[in-house]
Order: structure tokens, then C-alpha cells, then sequence
């Protein structure tokens, strides 16, 4: 528990101070975790982090994500995922963009997916208060089961994600993602996640989130849907 600990400490360190070290960085990093102990023993920890790097036009971005649930000594969860991306905004509006990412979920039916990403990317609103932007584009994704052998799939990607702040403390935030596979078409993907935001003070700030992730054709001991509670502490900079 301990080395888990540090872990996730040292990553969520890393991804600030970088975000503070320099005015075109900014980021944002959370982390949260329960300890039950007495009839039932179990513990669960996750983290997260984005890093972004704007350069005039152009936009860097990395961000990973860390999950481990435990419950009387056995392990009940556990996924990760990394990524990086590029954006390219060629209006105020509109913009280009490609990325990649690894992601691993053993309870769900894979070791290693390994996706890439290219893409439009269009904002509806931009102000102050509230943003509005879709997403579309084509996704290759390699994919190593627990079960059988590697797959190469070829899919859409649709993406929309929406922030509105209430007022100086609150925000709301939702994002959905429909991912129709050309390969197998039964194999298609959708993925949401709907968050609020607390702030507490100018730095530091509580999130409370739900996210679902389903997968209509999902590997060998795998589930059709997956979903994730969080309550975590967010630092941003």
C-alpha cells in the first residue's frame, strides 16, 4: 500500500510542478482513496493528471489516468492509461488533431490497447463561462485480449464535451464518446462521463465524477459495461 502510495504522490507531483514551471504550461492533477478495515478489509486509489503545452496555434497535451482496488487482500480492479495529443487550431473555431494512447484493463478483457487518433475538432461555444465542442475523426486500434490473439480494428470516433461554470465555485462537466467500429461492427464503443466541481480555494478543488464505459462486444471474461464513482482532490495550475 505504501509503494502505491508513493507512486501515485511522485506522479501527481511530477505533472504540477511541470504545469507551474512555465506560463504557456498549465495542468491539473487529482487523486483520491478508501480504506475500510474491520469486517471487511479494502482499499482503492486512483490518480490522474493532463498536462497542456500551448505554443501560438498549437497545443501539447499529456495525460494519464491510474486505478487499484483491493478488497480482503485480493485484487479486485485495476486499469491505467497514457496518452499524448496535438492540436492544431486553424480558426477561433476549428482545428486538427491526432494523438495516441496506451490503456490496460485485465478485469475487463485487456491487457494492452494501443489506439491512434486523428481528427476534426469544432467548438459550438467559446466563453468565458461555458464551452461546447464536437469531435470527429478515425481511430486504429490494436488490442491484446486475455483471451486469443491480438485484434487491428479500424473506427469512427464522435466526441463531444461541454463545460459550464454556475458561478465562481461550481462547474459541470460532460463528455460522450461513440466509437462505431468499421472492422466488426458489433464491436462499437461508447464511453461518458458526466463531473462536478467544487473549487475550495484558488488552487485546490473537489470532484465528484461517474463515468461509464461499454463495449458491445467485449473480450473473453470481459463485461459489457463498466462504471467508476469518484469523489477526488484536483490541484490545477
Amino acid at each position: 500500500m505504501k509503494k502505491l502510495l508513493y507512486v501515485l504522490g511522485a506522479w501527481t507531483f511530477l505533472f504540477s510542478t511541470s504545469a507551474f514551471s512555465a506560463e504557456p504550461l498549465s495542468g491539473e492533477a487529482e487523486a483520491g482513496g478508501v480504506i475500510v478495515s474491520g469486517n471487511n478489509n479494502s482499499e482503492s486509489y486512483n490518480a490522474k493528471a493532463k498536462t497542456v503545452f500551448t505554443q501560438d496555434k498549437n497545443v501539447y497535451t499529456a495525460s494519464g489516468r491510474y486505478l487499484k482496488t483491493d478488497s480482503n487482500g485480493v485484487e479486485s480492479a485495476r486499469n491505467w492509461e497514457a496518452g499524448v495529443r496535438y492540436e492544431r487550431e486553424l480558426t477561433d473555431y476549428f482545428g486538427v488533431f491526432v494523438g495516441q494512447k496506451a490503456e490496460s484493463d485485465i478485469y475487463n478483457g485487456y491487457i494492452q490497447r494501443d489506439s491512434t487518433d486523428a481528427g476534426l475538432k469544432y467548438s459550438l461555444i467559446k466563453s468565458d463561462d461555458m464551452n461546447w465542442f464536437l469531435e470527429a475523426g478515425y481511430r486504429y486500434q490494436k488490442t491484446l485480449p486475455t483471451v486469443g490473439s491480438t485484434t487491428h480494428d479500424n473506427l469512427g470516433r464522435l466526441f463531444s464535451e461541454f463545460n459550464k461554470s454556475m458561478d465562481k465555485t461550481l462547474s459541470f462537466k460532460y463528455w460522450a464518446e461513440y466509437l462505431p467500429n468499421f472492422t466488426n461492427t458489433d464491436a462499437y464503443l461508447i464511453n461518458t462521463e458526466a463531473s462536478l466541481n467544487v473549487m475550495l480555494n484558488s488552487v485546490f478543488s473537489l470532484k465528484l465524477a461517474y463515468l461509464l464505459q461499454y463495449q458491445n462486444l467485449p473480450a473473453a471474461g470481459g463485461k459489457y459495461s463498466t462504471t467508476t464513482s469518484t469523489m477526488n482532490l484536483v490541484a490545477k495550475f
